[in-house]
């Protein structure tokens, strides 16, 4: 569906199209991505924003139509990574202000590690002692040494080593592979999920499947309708699917876990 600006400032698309939407230059250039469950409602939103320098840059419209919300946000998540409209930077706000995060260190251990809101975050917070907190839970919980992610300043071997707790990852005692099998098990931990699940939610009678692999959304569809692969990998879709899910606990349908085998 292609409109042009005249169609959409007098208000002509039609109400209630659920889906993604892209705005255009006059160079057929997309400026701007954005979803919707009320493309029309949006787009009047925009216009009476005052977002004037998006506004006067648009010529065209186009509409992907789709079938469930989630299906949108997912498939808007990887429209803006494909196409990184300046208009989608330029208008990114965060309300959160402190995140988790993951890398390896030098001697290829994986580690979290925290620091203020950025795109590659894996988990966000509203400050940096609740998410100092959480990382303490998911330290205890999969028995992470406290030196690595940041928890204990020292510069030898962790507290918990001496007290016979940590395996020695601190001091390059613990084999690599046995922690780096445990890290990526916490990983779960900050989503919620188990690593290697398909998801599905129902709502309007249509089913949006999420299949995931080692923490990460490989695809998504709707069961009957449609089926997208994820090119653009990153942990943004599965914050989005957990966030779907605190909002709309209802709409879970089933967890199933896989046994598909881990590939890094």
């Amino acid at each position: 569906m292609i409109f042009n600006k005249n169609q959409v400032l007098n208000k002509e698309v039609p109400d209630k199209i659920l889906g993604i939407y892209y705005l255009k230059d006059n160079l057929n250039n997309i400026i701007y991505i954005g979803k919707s469950i009320n493309i029309k409602k949006r787009l009047i939103q925009h216009l009476n924003n005052g977002r004037k320098r998006l506004i006067s840059s648009f010529t065209y419209l186009t509409i992907k139509k789709l079938n469930t919300e989630l299906e949108a946000l997912l498939l808007e998540s990887q429209e803006i990574k494909k196409h990184k409209p300046i208009y989608n930077r330029q208008l990114r706000r965060y309300k959160e202000k402190y995140s988790i995060f993951k890398k390896k260190n030098k001697d290829g251990y994986p580690i979290y590690y925290l620091g203020p809101k950025q795109s590659n975050s894996l988990i966000d917070f509203m400050s940096k002692k609740q998410a100092y907190n959480f990382l303490i839970k998911v330290n205890n919980k999969f028995n992470l040494c406290e030196k690595l992610n940041g928890i204990d300043k020292v510069n030898k071997y962790c507290f918990k080593y001496n007290l016979k707790i940590c395996n020695g990852a601190c001091i390059k005692k613990e084999p690599l592979k046995k922690y780096e099998k445990r890290f990526y098990d916490s990983l779960s931990r900050l989503f919620r999920f188990p690593k290697n699940c398909a998801i599905t939610f129902k709502y309007n009678n249509f089913i949006t499947k999420v299949t995931i692999l080692n923490n990460q959304v490989i695809e998504f569809s709707v069961l009957g309708k449609s089926k997208h692969k994820i090119n653009f990998s990153s942990f943004d879709e599965m914050k989005i699917v957990n966030s779907y899910k605190k909002k709309f606990p209802e709409r879970l349908l089933k967890i199933k876990i896989t046994n598909k085998f881990d590939i890094r």
